[in-house]
């Protein structure tokens, strides 16, 4: 059986993942946890599961670009009465791991580290650059329990929390606090829940994914918005054919990783295509709804994965079909995400 290794959108957002377990939402400025295991692209989850005594471990690296409005279109925001902000990048680098406890349980962890570059922000007709936020962020804690659900098809159930590990503390050039959203971590306890289902149709290899994040009550008084993600990845292999030994019950086509790497015949690359949409809902601070947080979008990823010598690199690019970002944050022009993992 193979395993894949994805990292959070980006996801983060883990991984989501973040979703909450879910990918990664770009729209966020937290990303969710991405979770271990996913299916034929590196945001959606598939229901594939470790054999029972076996791991894998990786990182991922997620890259997103808002689009760049100017200081004085921030400003003009604040002014008519919405705490606006923008980045010039923000980058979320997570690190992983995942352990089968049996054939259908798998359990995974998932730790980020964020960046955010060029931060500025207006509040009360005040403009302010706040420069460069990072450090580590909220752990993200998994379990995927599978149940077979015919010839050429499987289900799965993901459930999980995010554990506020991350630093709520870091400050602006003039010493004040940054507000939580902008913060590397959010204070809060996350509950995670989901769904992924895997199919075959002839050569495409399709999995189906769905998951929500309730934010709880963080630092500084502030809830985050609640997020979903779900999505869809279609996936083709080529290469070298796996051993037929691998066909068994415990091996879904798409997988990442081999769990025997002294099995694996060589190399093989898959191509796949990513269908998937996000949303986040408003934020408040202090029981306040901040009307012009959260929104929605819709995003394609194209991208490819490698399969060689016991390890998986892969990468792919999202651009945003559609997007209703409310005004408070700016849109998003692309998503870069890059893995690589192993098995064991």
């Amino acid at each position: 059986m193979k395993v894949q290794i994805h990292f959070a959108r980006v996801g983060v957002r883990l991984l989501c993942g973040a979703a909450a377990c879910c990918g990664a939402p770009a729209l966020a400025d937290h990303m969710g946890p991405s979770g271990i295991g996913s299916g034929g692209g590196l945001t959606v989850l598939s229901p594939d599961t470790l054999d029972q005594g076996h791991g894998a471990m990786g990182v991922r690296l997620t890259y997103t670009r808002p689009s760049q409005r100017s200081d004085a279109a921030i400003l003009a925001l604040s002014e008519a009465g919405i705490d606006a902000h923008n980045t010039d990048y923000n980058v979320n680098a997570a690190v992983g791991g995942a352990y089968g406890i049996t054939h259908h349980l798998t359990v995974s962890a998932e730790l980020p580290y964020v960046r955010r570059d060029g931060l500025r922000a207006a509040e009360a007709g005040e403009f302010e650059r706040l420069g460069n936020v990072s450090g580590i962020g909220d752990l993200s804690l998994l379990a995927k329990y599978r149940v077979p659900a015919g010839e050429g098809a499987n289900f799965a159930v993901i459930g999980g929390i995010k554990v506020p590990t991350g630093s709520t503390h870091r400050r602006s050039p003039a010493g004040e606090r940054l507000e939580t959203e902008h913060q590397p971590g959010t204070g809060s306890w996350d509950p995670i829940l989901g769904a992924a289902v895997g199919l075959k149709a002839g050569l495409v290899n399709i999995s189906l994914s769905s998951l929500y994040q309730w934010s709880g009550k963080g630092a500084q008084q502030t809830r985050l918005g609640d997020r979903w993600q779900g999505g869809i990845a279609l996936s083709h292999r080529f290469g070298t054919a796996l051993p037929a030994h691998h066909d068994g019950p415990n091996h879904h086509h798409g997988d990442e990783l081999d769990e025997h790497p002294e099995a694996a015949p060589g190399s093989t690359w898959d191509a796949f295509l990513e269908l998937t949409g996000e949303w986040e809902g408003r934020q408040r601070i202090a029981g306040d709804v901040e009307g012009a947080s959260g929104g929605k979008a819709l995003w394609v990823a194209p991208g490819a994965r490698l399969i060689a010598g016991g390890l998986s690199f892969a990468a792919s690019l999202g651009v945003p079909l559609w997007q209703r970002i409310r005004r408070s944050h700016p849109d998003n022009d692309v998503r870069l995400t890059l893995a690589v993992g192993k098995a064991f």
